[in-house]
């Protein structure tokens, strides 16, 4: 669960992989969700270099994708497999990806809502969930970019001035990959608004489940 002690300071954000930021463009921004090597880059090597297992079906491969939460000893989350069809575009991949890891993080949502883990944790849909899971998915496919930026970050003083005056991102649920904006530096009279993301961020469509790919049940 994500509490106000685990803000940081933005000025070093790019240099960190975990803590919470608040930035201009993207809302909140979870660093240990934005963090490729936690899921995405796996998933996305998996997919670009077809290193699935053999389907039952022809011209198809089979991966699992999976996430988790708890401790070093006891782990919780869903896991799904999907079959894929072989010689895919580079873009098409890309689709691809981006569909079965949005699938995987919003079952993982869900559960971590359910009656049970309710009782411990509000951080189900919490507002920076799934825009900084989409941040880590791009940053896992186009490493190359500084998507930590592009949000452009603001500073702890900032972040903690947001949380203070609008509330923990917990009490804030967001079931959509489309950020909450809150106004800086004013008094609080409106927010959260849903705000569209920046055109980097926006780049990849999911694909539909079909010919390209399909959960395997």
């Amino acid at each position: 669960m994500t509490e106000r002690k685990h803000i940081v300071d933005a000025l070093i954000a790019p240099n960190l992989d975990r803590g919470l930021i608040y930035t201009k463009k993207c809302g909140w921004v979870d660093l240990g969700h934005a963090n490729p090597a936690k899921g995405a880059s796996v998933l996305w090597e998996e997919i670009k270099n077809e290193k699935g297992k053999p389907s039952a079906k022809a011209g198809y491969y089979r991966i699992s994708y999976s996430q988790k939460m708890g401790t070093k000893h006891i782990k919780i989350g869903i896991v799904k497999t999907y079959d894929l069809k072989k010689g895919m575009k580079l873009e098409q991949k890309k689709s691809v990806a981006l569909s079965i890891f949005l699938d995987v993080s919003k079952d993982f949502e869900t559960m971590q809502g359910n009656w049970f883990w309710g009782i411990f944790t509000d951080s189900s849909f919490s507002a920076e969930d799934l825009v900084s899971n989409l941040i880590g998915f791009y940053r896992a496919v186009e490493p190359q970019k500084q998507f930590i930026q592009i949000c452009e970050p603001v500073s702890k003083k900032e972040a903690l001035h947001i949380w203070d005056t609008y509330g923990a991102v917990g009490s804030n649920k967001n079931y959509r990959t489309t950020p909450y904006i809150y106004p800086i530096g004013e008094s609080k009279n409106y927010g959260p608004m849903s705000s569209s993301l920046p055109p980097l961020l926006n780049t990849i469509q999911p694909a539909k489940q079909g010919i390209l790919f399909y959960e395997v049940k």
